[in-house]
C-alpha cells in the first residue's frame, strides 16, 4: 500500500501571512486501486511566534510537517487500506458484465 500526504490548501490572514486553515488528504493506492481522505486542521499562532515561517517561506514539506505532528496519520492510512482492501474484495466478486464484442 501507498501512502502519498498532499497540501490542498492554505487559508491565511492577509496582513500577516498567518496560517490559520489547511487543507491536506492522504492519497492511497495499491494494486491499481485508489482512494483519498481529505482532512483540515486549524492552526494557532502568530507572527510573533519563535518559529514563525513567513507564508512566501513556507514550502508543501514544512505544513506537512504541522499535520504529520497533529493528526492520527496511522487512522487515514488504515482507513484508505481498508476502504481499497473492500474495493478490490468487491471488484472480485462481479461475475457478469453487460456489453457487446464490437
Amino acid at each position: 500500500m501507498n501512502h502519498t500526504w498532499k497540501i490542498y490548501d492554505l487559508k491565511r490572514t492577509i496582513a500577516d501571512g498567518v496560517v490559520t486553515k489547511v487543507t491536506f488528504a492522504c492519497e492511497s493506492n495499491y494494486s491499481g486501486s485508489g482512494t483519498r481522505k481529505i482532512g483540515e486542521l486549524t492552526v494557532v499562532g502568530s507572527a510573533d511566534d519563535a518559529d514563525f515561517v513567513p507564508y512566501e517561506d513556507l514550502t508543501e514539506a514544512i505544513v506537512l510537517g504541522w499535520v504529520t505532528s497533529s493528526v492520527d496519520t496511522s487512522s487515514y492510512e488504515s482507513e484508505n487500506s481498508a476502504s481499497i482492501a473492500a474495493s478490490i474484495v468487491a471488484r472480485a466478486a462481479i461475475t457478469e458484465s453487460n456489453g457487446t464484442p464490437w
